[in-house]
């Protein structure tokens, strides 16, 4: 009786308690291993998703300023580095793609790490546009020539480092820089905030300067006036010259000399007058052709400081719309364009010794 009890008893027994303790620290780590490849995972997720939005946004960004900076009329005096301001015609597409809204966009990076596009609209007032996240910082150089070469380049920030000095470099060449060096740092997760750079060239400034320099026009060449040279007299044998009038045989040989040019008057002289407009980049007069748009209330600059001192600026006159001309008393003349809605016109003439000068400017408000 006994011996069938025992038996009954053994095999009713289970598992001892050692071989429990190590069946459930088995599974906890086969538990913890698949949870740890589970977070890892998801955070490899993540980060690619983090990653994937932040080149977007470069991309996107990068194509913005890449597009503003083509077609650029001029760049205005940025307040730092970090900072650009492109002006341009407010017919072409401003940073958000519309046209007629804006002919000034400056783009910048916020302190929430947000590379901002602030517009200046037609109408006056403001806008920000947020284009990309995740950006940490952004640097801007402008495209110079080194003084080597020609078509030698470099680039250099509007500003002296820490010192925050203006760079006079690129401060005297400002209104024919056409290249611009953007540098984008991205925040992707990682502490290395890797820095992408790009080089973008207005096509227009492109055209009518040295190819991304801040040089001299390869299409509309300044030229200078120069005093005349004077050429050693020739001895040559004289000449009998029949008499002039009537000569009795009833034709007269009366031949008017020939009249003697101006050089006060050259066209020469409207490459050295130099016009700012809305205190953009200045341009010569004689590199205008066709219509400009300007904003309302704007002032126009007619600046005649770099005018040579061979020429005899007495001569000259300016007149504006249908006014009578008046001489060039001053080295500078200021006109302000017409405010109170867009269409406006306004009219720069310039005059030497009666006769007028051409290109006149005309604007146009917008």
């Amino acid at each position: 009786m006994k011996n069938k009890n025992a038996i009954r008893r053994s095999s009713q027994a289970g598992v001892s308690l050692v071989e429990l303790m190590v069946g459930l620290t088995i599974g906890l780590v086969v538990t913890a291993g698949a949870m740890t490849i589970l977070f890892s995972n998801q955070k490899l997720v993540l980060e690619k998703d983090v990653m994937d939005r932040t080149q977007e946004n470069f991309r996107f960004a990068s194509t913005t300023i890449t597009r503003m900076v083509r077609q650029a009329t001029s760049f205005g005096v940025p307040n730092n580095n970090n900072e650009l301001i492109v002006h341009f015609n407010p017919l072409q597409r401003d940073c958000l793609g519309q046209i007629g809204n804006s002919g000034m966009n400056t783009f910048k990076v916020n302190d929430q790490n947000e590379l901002q596009c602030i517009l200046e609209l037609e109408d006056g007032s403001r806008q920000i546009a947020t284009l990309a996240k995740n950006i940490s910082e952004i640097k801007f150089s402008y495209g110079i020539q080194n003084g080597t070469s020609a078509n030698s380049l470099v680039y250099q920030p509007y500003f002296n480092g820490a010192s925050g000095t203006v760079n006079t470099n690129v401060s005297n060449v400002r209104g024919s820089i056409t290249s611009i060096l953007s540098e984008i740092s991205i925040l992707d997760g990682s502490g290395k905030q890797p820095t992408i750079d790009f080089i973008a060239t207005s096509h227009l400034l492109a055209m009518t300067q040295l190819a991304s320099s801040g040089g001299v026009s390869k299409v509309n060449p300044p030229t200078a006036t120069t005093p005349p040279t004077t050429t050693p007299p020739t001895t040559t044998p004289p000449t009998t010259t029949p008499p002039t009038g009537n000569t009795g045989d009833g034709n007269n040989t009366t031949t008017p000399p020939a009249p003697t040019p101006d050089l006060d008057c050259s066209s020469d002289v409207l490459g050295m007058i130099s016009v700012t407009v809305d205190g953009g980049s200045p341009k010569s007069w004689g590199s205008f052709s066709g219509t400009t748009y300007a904003k309302q209330g704007r002032t126009v600059v007619v600046d005649l400081s770099n005018v040579s001192s061979h020429v005899n600026l007495s001569k000259w006159k300016i007149a504006r719309d249908s006014a009578t001309a008046v001489a060039l008393s001053s080295l500078s003349h200021s006109y302000g364009l017409p405010s109170g809605k867009k269409g406006q016109t306004m009219d720069l003439y310039l005059e030497c010794n009666g006769e007028q000068k051409n290109p006149s400017l005309h604007f146009i408000t917008n």
